[in-house]
């Protein structure tokens, strides 16, 4: 039997249509967390395959953003591919946090099925 792949949806900025569906569609198991807290407890526990999380800076005084806990925790497994999606806005901020950490693709509001498809395919 053929195991489904497993996908970590973390939504916390929004700001884009719902990415379930989509993930369903392409035959992902899909979680979907709101918030990086719970994101970051879910990756320990479940160990998906993929994670596909938003960017949005925040002023911390330690932290370039929401993302940086996530993915210090998501990058532990060399195997779990990480797929930020952001707002060009912020594309300084996340280069920033690309030096720390490793991201395997960075998507850009606004997002297109085309590029979702691709980066979780590995052809970015």
């Amino acid at each position: 039997m053929n195991q489904r792949k497993k996908l970590l949806l973390v939504m916390e900025a929004g700001g884009y249509d719902n990415l379930q569906p989509l993930f369903n569609a392409m035959g992902f198991e899909v979680a979907v967390e709101h918030s990086t807290r719970r994101g970051m407890a879910r990756l320990k526990d479940w160990q998906p395959d993929f994670v596909v999380a938003d960017f949005y800076k925040r002023y911390f005084h330690d932290r370039v953003s929401n993302l940086e806990s996530l993915l210090a925790v998501a990058t532990r497994n060399p195997a779990t591919r990480i797929i930020v999606i952001f707002d060009p806005f912020h594309a300084a901020d996340l280069e920033l946090l690309k030096q720390r950490h490793r991201i395997d693709a960075a998507l850009a509001l606004p997002l297109s099925a085309a590029a979702l498809q691709r980066a979780v395919s590995g052809s970015t």
